[in-house]
């Protein structure tokens, strides 16, 4: 394998929230972006059309890897939520006709009604992303160091503003399958954990976390099981694939 471009920057803000979408009443969030947040973002960094982005970020032209820079806190938020219904018509609507009246609803829906729903939101989330693309690389440079961004870049809900930050430019060189300490989420698929090198009082605290890896535009999603360390400390690994390393860490891709 060859190497290849990166380009890496901070991706924090306030409050964050990656929706797990099979929570029901109360809404759960991934304790990072997935790939699928992150193909969101940079089409936002672009101005990308929604529908466009799931075929311009697939995995061909898009390659990301996440590194947890702050230990991950969430807190839990009631949302209130207002049902906007109809606004008050409690007849059906259909092709006039000669004669023709409104014939009233046998069930009139509710309108106008709060709901609560319990959030968990991330607290003062802090990641480093390493981006690689086949295409747009040199604008999407260009526009993370200059912050001309097409649409305001969101940490997952639109209502929380993320902050990006440019770091740098470089090389990623590929390295062989072996026993490595990785910085950044694993597909666990490629990797095995050296349990006899984790240590909770060393700040080891893993997570096997199940989410979104592509998406079609129709919104039918391919999952994959990753494992994370939720404190900002290496993994150590061993790899099945060949991993990469850039500047002094090595990083594998969503």
């Amino acid at each position: 394998m060859d190497s290849i471009p990166i380009v890496s920057f901070r991706y924090s803000g306030k409050y964050g929230h990656f929706r797990k979408p099979y929570s029901n009443v109360s809404s759960f969030s991934y304790p990072f972006p997935p790939r699928t947040a992150i193909a969101g973002l940079l089409g936002a960094i672009l101005g990308i059309p929604k529908g466009e982005i799931a075929d311009k970020f697939d995995k061909n032209n898009l390659k990301a890897a996440v590194e947890i820079e702050e230990s991950t806190k969430t807190i839990t938020h009631v949302t209130n939520l207002r049902q906007d219904g109809s606004g008050g018509v409690d007849y059906s609507i259909k092709r006039p006709k000669k004669n023709w009246k409104p014939a009233k609803l046998k069930n009139t829906p509710e309108w106008n009604k709060a709901t609560q729903i319990p959030m968990e939101l991330l607290r003062n989330p802090s990641f480093l992303l390493y981006i690689n693309l086949k295409y747009d690389m040199d604008e999407l440079t260009y526009r993370i160091k200059n912050k001309r961004y097409f649409y305001t870049p969101a940490i997952g809900l639109s209502e929380f503003l993320a902050e990006l930050e440019y770091i740098s430019c470089g090389s990623a060189e590929p390295l062989s399958p072996g026993d490595y300490e990785v910085s950044t989420v694993i597909s666990k698929e490629e990797c095995s954990l050296q349990f006899e090198l984790l240590k909770p009082d060393d700040g080891h605290q893993i997570q096997e976390v199940k989410a979104p890896y592509s998406a079609t535009s129709d919104r039918i999603f391919t999952l994959k099981y990753y494992l994370l360390n939720m404190f900002p400390k290496p993994l150590p690994v061993r790899m099945n694939i060949a991993p990469y390393k850039f500047k002094d860490k090595i990083i594998t891709f969503l």
